[in-house]
C-alpha cells in the first residue's frame, strides 16, 4: 500500500520519522547508511555523511532516502531525488515520495485501490 506525498508537506512528515537510511548505488555494490536527516528550503540535508556518500554520490546522484515508521503498524516514508555535496553534506532536491507499508490481511483485495488502509498527512 503506498499513499502519495505531495513534497511540500514532506517536512512535517520527515519529522515523525526518528530513523533514515540513505540508499545509493556503490562502486560495486548498492550502499545503504543509517544517517540524521534535516528539511530546508525544499532538500533534505544529510549533515554527516559517510565515507562512501561522499565518494560515490558526484558520479552517481540519484539517491532513495528510507524512513522506517516509529510504530510497529506505521508506514515507512520512501524518497527518491538526486543527491550533491555542498561543504561536506548532502543536499538531495527530491522527486517522488510515498509512505508505504506491506498489505495487511485487512487491506482492501485491489492493489490499486487504497480506501481503509491510508491515513491522512495531517
Amino acid at each position: 500500500m503506498s499513499i502519495l506525498v505531495d513534497l511540500s508537506e514532506l517536512a512535517g512528515v520527515v519529522a515523525r520519522h526518528p530513523t533514515a537510511y540513505l540508499l545509493i548505488a556503490g562502486e560495486d555494490r548498492p550502499h545503504v547508511g543509517e544517517v540524521e536527516v534535516k528539511v530546508g528550503d525544499g532538500v533534505l540535508i544529510v549533515p554527516r555523511p559517510g565515507r562512501t556518500a561522499r565518494r560515490v554520490l558526484p558520479a552517481r546522484p540519484l539517491v532513495t532516502l528510507l524512513l522506517p515508521p516509529h510504530e510497529p503498524d506505521g508506514y515507512s516514508l520512501v524518497v527518491d531525488g538526486s543527491a550533491e555535496l555542498v561543504d561536506e553534506q548532502v543536499r538531495i532536491t527530491p522527486s517522488h515520495a510515498v509512505l508505504h507499508r506491506r498489505p495487511r490481511p485487512d487491506s482492501p483485495p485491489s492493489a490499486t485501490a487504497c480506501e481503509g488502509d491510508c491515513q491522512p498527512l495531517s
